[in-house]
């Protein structure tokens, strides 16, 4: 998705495979900040500087690679973990959600962040959380590369034409990011993470110890069960073990981080510049304002008097839906979704689906996992209906979309600042020699 026609001829430079063979360790520790790009500016101070080269954008070949490495598929997960023990009772493998493996990891699998990028042209999701590859390893020779703008061209869905709108400025952006940030020939890529599908799965997983499952509790609300009184009197949750409804919700938010690193490595890797940086207020950003469209994402409001009572995203339609109202009709129906994808028919752990898995004999396997309890199903439906009714939203405490707060700048660098201002060494070989090895004719 970019400048070049995707219907085109794609030559593929010199310059793709030394970014693949590129060592990683030299990745890790050569990896730096590099914000200024061919067409950008510095306005003032003692590094002014304004770059007499036009902007240049990736080409499609350039955003694929960097998109692909950010969170592609890899292949198949192995799933290698305890599903029963001794005694044949749950021990909580069956947490996994997806057997699909990514080019980051995820708590349970689960791959809830989907990452959103955009150029001069569009703005753009790459849609993969329900794909399932065929294959162990997607990349295991060098002639599976070419898988990778195939991938790129198949799932990345444009959402509109051009850059997300918002407002360029203080105090939306921090004042030393407004000049080189989201400029014309960068692509900038946002990891964007439901949190709630994870949290209904933890759930599961946290109340069903054979031993007891943990109680939630709700420090707002004097420490009181949240809504699972019953269960706790019924010996299914150890009143011993407490924790408050706001411990569990941040589990997905860890993905980004993963994704954000591969992406800075893969710059390094490739010889462009790029930075990670604060983003706009995500409010703004995703939507939730008057002021600009934004990337459209919907929005609740919390009840009022509530400490949680703040707008909070919910989704876009069709491309990136939380597991709560007003994408599903109750959170008991969130609940049996999460449990429908995992055990209903064509699910993870049907044993008469042909879906892919890395197990040698996947019907044995699958059919010998656990599968949750009526009572365990209906408590965790009890403690999200407690948060949604309580607080008029699900999460309580953490958005049921997230942002990490910054993203990714990918741009070809204008080396003629390095030069002026800077002692040998502010850029490597593969900054040095990108041009040649990318895009010599």
């Amino acid at each position: 998705m970019s400048s070049s026609d995707p219907k085109a001829t794609t030559r593929i430079p010199a310059g793709f495979d030394a970014a693949w063979g590129y060592p990683l360790m030299e990745a890790i520790f050569k990896r730096r900040t590099r914000r200024i790009a061919l067409g950008s500016e510095i306005p003032g101070g003692p590094t002014q500087f304004k770059s007499e080269k036009p902007p240049l954008p990736l080409d499609e070949l350039e955003e694929a690679l960097l998109v692909q490495a950010a969170t592609g598929l890899s292949g198949l997960n192995l799933a290698d973990l305890p599903f029963c023990d001794e005694r044949g009772r749950d021990m909580g493998g069956n947490t996994m959600i997806q057997f699909a493996g990514r080019t980051w990891p995820s708590p349970c699998a689960s791959h809830d962040t989907e990452l959103f990028f955009w150029n001069d042209e569009g703005t753009y999701v790459m849609k993969l959380h329900e794909t399932t590859p065929d294959e162990l390893l997607l990349y295991e020779t060098q002639d599976d590369r070419d898988q990778i703008l195939e991938f790129h061209r198949k799932c990345a869905v444009k959402l509109f034409d051009g850059r997300p709108q918002y407002p360029h400025s203080y105090p939306t952006m921090l004042p030393f990011n407004i000049p080189t940030s989201d400029i014309p020939g960068s692509t900038i890529f946002l990891p964007v993470a439901d949190t709630t599908f994870e949290l209904i799965n933890v759930l599961l997983l946290m109340c069903g110890w054979p031993d007891g499952g943990i109680t939630l509790v709700d420090p707002e609300n004097g420490n009181r069960p949240a809504g699972c009184e019953r269960w706790v009197a019924e010996g299914l949750l150890n009143s011993m073990y407490t924790a408050p409804i706001s411990y569990f919700g941040r589990v997905s938010e860890i993905e980004s981080g993963f994704i954000i690193q591969n992406l800075l490595l893969a710059i390094q890797a490739m010889g462009l510049g790029g930075w990670v940086h604060a983003h706009p207020t995500a409010m703004v950003l995703l939507g939730g304002t008057p002021l600009a469209k934004g990337l459209g994402f919907r929005f609740v409001t919390g009840k009022a008097g509530s400490t949680q009572g703040m707008p909070s995203p919910v989704g876009l339609p069709e491309i990136l839906e939380a597991y709560c109202p007003p994408f599903h009709p109750s959170m008991d129906a969130a609940v049996d979704a999460v449990v429908e994808a995992k055990f209903g028919s064509g699910g993870l752990y049907d044993p008469q689906s042909e879906s892919a898995s890395a197990f040698a004999n996947r019907h044995e396997v699958v059919s010998g996992v656990p599968h949750y309890s009526d009572a365990l199903v209906q408590c965790v439906k009890d403690i999200c209906n407690y948060i949604y009714e309580t607080y008029g939203r699900f999460p309580s405490h953490v958005d049921a979309i997230s942002t990490p707060g910054c993203w990714v700048q990918a741009h070809h660098l204008d080396l003629e600042f390095y030069d002026r201002f800077y002692k040998k060494g502010a850029y490597t070989e593969a900054q040095r020699d990108h041009m040649t090895l990318w895009h010599s004719a």
